[in-house]
């Protein structure tokens, strides 16, 4: 028995290192952006990835691709029915420009950031989240002249929404172009989200988490 026993300690020191190595690399794979949501109302939009990637070389201007025209995700608001939530989130992109004619600046620091309006410049890419209740759409791209520029933004922004409200958050193109990110002959691009993405990535992305969430 006393041979017994000193096998399973052996057997047991060997294995509990790998054991919690093996805790700490699940931990570390397995790390997620806080949320200030714990009713998760809006847990549809927390780490909300969107990526409107290239199909196609456009040769005629090789710093442009050709892409979809239009990509929608759409999210329904959780919560308490009759409510009203100001839900904070932190947007990230890389962009190109375009342009909202008659929307408001709510934050004077974040001009590209507009409330209502509409798309002056058609043939550029509309980032956007539109809210079905109460109803508005908040543009997150929108510069004083269109360019081939990608932007990188980064900043947070309070938008009120319903429970029950569907949320669509978009892009679209009146052409089938876009400024590409990929291509590395430009200092504007090969840029990446840090946290998000590890390497640069062709044409164009968004991404959102969720800061806060309190009712009205």
């Amino acid at each position: 028995m006393s041979h017994s026993t000193s096998g399973l300690s052996r057997l047991a020191v060997l294995i509990f290192p790998v054991f919690i190595a093996a805790v700490g690399l699940a931990s570390v794979s397995g790390q997620v952006s806080s949320s200030g949501d714990p009713d998760g109302v809006a847990k549809g939009l927390h780490q909300l990835f969107m990526h409107d990637v290239c199909t196609g070389e456009h040769l005629p201007q090789p710093d442009t691709c050709i892409h979809a025209q239009l990509i929608e995700k759409p999210v329904t608001i959780g919560g308490k029915a009759g409510s009203v939530y100001d839900v904070r989130l932190r947007i990230r992109g890389l962009f190109e420009p375009t342009t909202i004619l008659g929307g408001e600046t709510p934050d004077a620091a974040h001009p590209y950031y507009q409330v209502g309006g509409a798309i002056r410049q058609k043939d550029w890419s509309a980032w956007h989240i539109d809210v079905s209740e109460p109803k508005q759409t908040y543009w997150l791209n929108h510069y004083p002249k269109v360019s081939h520029t990608i932007y990188k933004e980064d900043f947070e922004a309070t938008i009120p929404m319903a429970a029950g409200a569907t949320v669509t958050v978009r892009v679209v193109d009146g052409n089938n172009r876009q400024m590409d990110n990929a291509e590395p002959d430009r200092a504007d691009r090969m840029q990446i989200i840090a946290g998000v993405t590890d390497k640069p990535l062709d044409g164009q992305m968004l991404r959102l988490d969720v800061v806060k969430v309190t009712v009205r």
